[in-house]
C-alpha cells in the first residue's frame, strides 16, 4: 500500500452543484453523493475544505466579456443554457463556479504539504476562453496549470476521458506543458477534436499527444494506451495534473468506450508509480461520469493511487482491429516523441 496521505477536496455544496444538461443532472448529483459515501473505503484520506476563488482569477484564461456573461446569467431567475444546449446556467451559479475554481487553487496550496490531491467535482476541460461547452462553464484545469507555470513549475497533464479535452488543448496548445490525452475518437464523436496530427505550436510544439481510442475499445486498449506514461516520465515533470474522467465505463449513459473499473484502478496504479519515480506532486480530478458505475470508477482510481488492488469487474477486450489501431497510434507518437513532430 502507498503510505502517503491523499487530500480530497470536499464541500457539502458539491452535493448540489451540476452544470450538466437537465436530463442527466440527477445522475451527476448522485455520482458525487455516492462517491462521498464510498470514500471511507479508501485508506489514508484527509478532507480539505476549499476556499472560493476571486472572480478576477477567471481572467487568466477567460475573456472579460465571458466573465460578465457568467455573472449576468447567475442573476437571472430562470434556468437556461450557456451554450448550444449542454451547459446550464441557474440562479446563483456564479458562486458555485468560484467554489469549483477555488478547489483547484486550494489543491495547489495544499500540495506544498501533501504529495497528492483529488478534486471529485472538477476537470472541466471543454470550456473555451469565451464560452462554455460540454457541461463546462469554466476551464478549472487550464487555470490551475497556468498558475503552476507562473510559479515556474514543470507540468505534465494526463487527460483521460471518454471525450477529448478540446478546451484544455486549445488554451495550452502553445504553452510549455506536456499534454497526453486518452479518449474515444472516430472524428465525429463529441467534440470532434483530437487528431493525431495536433502536436502543439510555439513553446508547446511536440508536447501535445492525442491517443484517440476507437469507439467501444475495451480495457486492453486502454492499458496499452497507458504506455504513453513512459513519455511523461521522460519529460520529468514536477507536477502531474490528472483528469481521471470516468465516462468511458461501459455502462455510462454517454457511452463511447467499453471500459470497466479495472481501467481506472490501473490508471491510479500507473500514476502513483510514476509519481514515486519522479518524486512529483499529483493534482487529480474526477472529470466526467454519467452512469451507475461512475462513483465506483472514481473510488477505483483512488484505490490505485493508495495502493489498494481491488477489482470489481471482469476486464473487457477490444476487437482485434481496434487494439491494432491503438498500438499503431502509440507507436507513432513514441517514434515522433518530443522532437520529430511535423
Amino acid at each position: 500500500m502507498s503510505g502517503e496521505l491523499l487530500g480530497v477536496i470536499w464541500d457539502e455544496r458539491f452535493n448540489k452543484i451540476s452544470f450538466s444538461h437537465p436530463m442527466i443532472r440527477d445522475i451527476s448529483l448522485q455520482r458525487i453523493k455516492k462517491f462521498k459515501e464510498m470514500l471511507d473505503n479508501v485508506p489514508r484520506i484527509i478532507i480539505i475544505k476549499p476556499e472560493e476563488a476571486n472572480e478576477d482569477d477567471i481572467l487568466e484564461v477567460h475573456t472579460v466579456s465571458y466573465l460578465e456573461k457568467l455573472k449576468e446569467v447567475s442573476n437571472e431567475e430562470f434556468i437556461g443554457f450557456l451554450d448550444g444546449g449542454d451547459t446550464v446556467h441557474y440562479p446563483g451559479m456564479f458562486s458555485d463556479i468560484l467554489l469549483v475554481l477555488g478547489s483547484t487553487f486550494t489543491g495547489i496550496k495544499y500540495l506544498k504539504f501533501l504529495e497528492k490531491v483529488y478534486i471529485p467535482l472538477g476537470g472541466f476541460h471543454h470550456s473555451l476562453p469565451d464560452r462554455a461547452m460540454g457541461f463546462c462553464p469554466i476551464n478549472d484545469v487550464a487555470l490551475g496549470v497556468k498558475t503552476l507555470l507562473k510559479e515556474g513549475k514543470r507540468v505534465a497533464i494526463i487527460d483521460v476521458d471518454a471525450h477529448h479535452g478540446n478546451g484544455l488543448q486549445e488554451i495550452l496548445y502553445r504553452d510549455p506543458v506536456l499534454k497526453v490525452n486518452i479518449f474515444g475518437y472516430d472524428g465525429k464523436f463529441f467534440p470532434g477534436t483530437g487528431r493525431l496530427e495536433e502536436r502543439g505550436e510555439g513553446k508547446g510544439r511536440c508536447l501535445n499527444f492525442n491517443v484517440g481510442l476507437p469507439l467501444d475499445s475495451g480495457d486492453d486498449s486502454f492499458e496499452y494506451a497507458l504506455r504513453m506514461l513512459d513519455l511523461v516520465y521522460e519529460y520529468s515533470p514536477e507536477y502531474l495534473v490528472v483528469i481521471a474522467g470516468v465516462d468511458g465505463h461501459r455502462n455510462d449513459n454517454l457511452k463511447s468506450l467499453n471500459l470497466t473499473t479495472n481501467s481506472y484502478l490501473n490508471l491510479g496504479i500507473r500514476v502513483e508509480r510514476l509519481r514515486k519515480r519522479l518524486n512529483a506532486k499529483v493534482l487529480s480530478y474526477g472529470g466526467g461520469g454519467y452512469g451507475p458505475y461512475s462513483s465506483l470508477c472514481m473510488i477505483s482510481f483512488l484505490y490505485g493511487l493508495q495502493g489498494v488492488n481491488k477489482r470489481d469487474e471482469k476486464p473487457t477486450q477490444s476487437k482485434n482491429e481496434d487494439i491494432k489501431k491503438t498500438k499503431d497510434v502509440v507507436k507513432t507518437l513514441f517514434f515522433e516523441g518530443f522532437t520529430h513532430c511535423l
